[in-house]
């Protein structure tokens, strides 16, 4: 489907070749000048990449090549899963309006990730920058009051004893588990590819439970769309599982492909799987026992969402307050440290 690129061709990012073939599919929906509105939107792009590739659509359009052609050749940077859909729009006759709606749904899908990495950013910064003053310190201020006190034979507060450990022993066990923690993270990455990393992240306090929902949620609407328009249901598993950011779930919608050509019921092939949520599945087995698949998978996708929802807003109000108290207790213990050294050392000197 997809056609050969020439080495001419604008490289574009994945967020470039989406708002692309938005562009395109809006305009073809619209039933406006399809080469004039290219030219027009190439005037108002953002990147020249993506300006450049508007007006390279708007000269294929006008040389007579199909929408869809102009669409698989803009959309070569995404997922195969929107080959799929085009496949799929073209046997509807819906090109532009199933496009627009994958789009929104990937984008929708991905909200409530964003939401709780934007949330967390700064505390998480102001974390690691306060561990790392904590060490230099530490190492710079704190051991050479305490090398003197030392001197004087005089008494030790435990909360020094601590910091002195973890300048010394301490931090060396820290780079080494950091050395350790990278080299497995490499290999992870490098044996398992990007499905054990999404698995591995998945696993993570937290925003793990956040990441994989947001990944099955984005894999239900795919799935409802694909589904609502007649594509064979193993085939649209694996059309979504090809396309979905999350590869763990890609990965776990291939494994539910082959159960279903051997004849399990989805419902039934989510259960045995047991890696999804399965509070899905009752909403699942009423649209594929009705004949409303799709109507099925869109009421599960809104039931994970609500609750994603419900989720990201606690992680948000609970987690960066409670990482700035974490850094306030670091600072008043230095401070507290610091103090005691003088104190004790004033006393030993008078």
């Amino acid at each position: 489907m997809t056609l050969p690129t020439t080495s001419t061709e604008p490289l574009l990012s994945s967020g470039e070749a989406e708002a692309l073939v938005e562009r395109v599919a809006q305009l073809g929906e619209s039933g406006a000048p399809l080469v004039a509105g290219l030219r027009a939107a190439a005037d108002e792009a953002d990147s020249w990449r993506l300006a450049r590739g508007l007006r390279r659509a708007a000269a294929e359009v006008e040389r007579g090549r199909p929408l869809a052609d102009v669409i698989a050749r803009a959309a070569r940077r995404l997922p195969p899963h929107l080959s799929g859909l085009i496949v799929a729009a073209q046997r509807t006759g819906q090109l532009g309006q199933v496009l627009v709606e994958w789009l929104e749904n990937r984008r929708a899908a991905a909200i409530y990730w964003r939401r709780v990495i934007a949330a967390l950013t700064y505390p998480a910064i102001t974390l690691v920058l306060a561990v790392v003053i904590y060490i230099l310190f530490a190492l710079a201020i704190v051991n050479p009051i305490a090398t003197i006190v030392n001197e004087f034979g005089m008494d030790i507060p435990i909360n020094l004893n601590v910091i002195e450990w973890i300048s010394s022993t301490g931090l060396g066990l820290l780079a080494a588990a950091a050395g350790i923690a990278v080299v497995l993270l490499i290999l992870l990455r490098l044996i398992g590819g990007r499905a054990a990393w999404s698995w591995m992240i998945t696993q993570l306090p937290l925003v793990g439970g956040t990441w994989h929902w947001t990944g099955v949620a984005e894999m239900l609407r795919s799935l409802a769309l694909l589904v609502e328009h007649q594509v064979p249901l193993p085939e649209a598993l694996r059309l979504t599982g090809a396309g979905i950011q999350d590869a763990y779930v890609g990965q776990l919608c291939r494994d539910l492909a082959a159960r279903v050509e051997q004849g399990t019921p989805l419902f039934m092939a989510i259960v045995h799987q047991r890696s999804l949520p399965l509070s899905i599945v009752p909403l699942v087995r009423w649209g594929q026992t009705q004949g409303m698949l799709a109507d099925g998978l869109k009421s599960a996708a809104e039931m994970l969402e609500g609750r994603l929802r419900i989720r990201s807003t606690l992680i948000v109000q609970v987690v960066p307050p409670l990482i700035f108290i974490i850094v306030g207790v670091m600072i008043l213990s230095l401070v507290f440290v610091v103090l005691s050294l003088m104190f004790n050392l004033l006393q030993g000197l008078s």
